[in-house]
């Protein structure tokens, strides 16, 4: 059985901005294919990009992204050490390493108690990305009952262009008497 709630005025009218993530990598390709790939599966995120690990700790200073993924191998600031300034800095950013070589930079990932992945298996990095975002809710236009799943409800209704008009279906357990 489906229970619908009412949604806070506060929630249904605030618009979260998008999860920023920040994508370090001094190859391009390399670091172009994350952040597109990211982008595609998913989804409502926006991704900033660093050449370098000096460059990361600025945009991470400046943009405040959520969650961050540097490659190991950087010139000026390698991965780790900009991962340990930015935690420093910004002690609730998500921090991730990923490298080609995993084996080789195990131990210092492990020392500093950041998650290391492998460059070229995609799949873990962005499954531990969809796990930093904030979950989707099951939304319902209070207007038409049009659903979907989002984070956060969109300003107007693509159905019935309702503005402002969602309600949170919650799905409740039978209990058995």
């Amino acid at each position: 059985m489906e229970a619908v709630v009412d949604l806070t005025r506060a929630d249904a009218h605030t618009e979260e901005s998008p999860v920023r993530v920040l994508v370090a990598d001094d190859d391009g390709p390399s670091r172009s294919l994350l952040a597109a790939t990211a982008r595609d599966v998913v989804g409502e995120i926006v991704v900033l990009e660093a050449e370098d690990g000096a460059e990361a700790v600025q945009v991470g200073l400046q943009q405040r992204p959520a969650v961050a993924l540097l490659d190991v191998n950087m010139p000026r600031l390698d991965g780790v050490e900009a991962a340990v300034t930015l935690r420093g800095l910004q002690p609730r950013m998500r921090l991730a390493l990923y490298t080609a070589d995993p084996l080789r930079h195990r131990e210092r990932a492990r020392e500093h108690r950041l998650p290391l992945f492998d460059k070229l298996e995609l799949d873990p990095v962005l499954a531990w990305l969809r796990a930093q975002l904030p979950p989707k809710r099951s939304l319902v236009c209070a207007a038409c009952g049009y659903g979907i799943m989002r984070a956060t409800p969109p300003d107007q209704c693509p159905m019935c262009q309702a503005e402002n008009d969602w309600v949170l279906a919650v799905s409740r357990a039978r209990s058995r008497c």
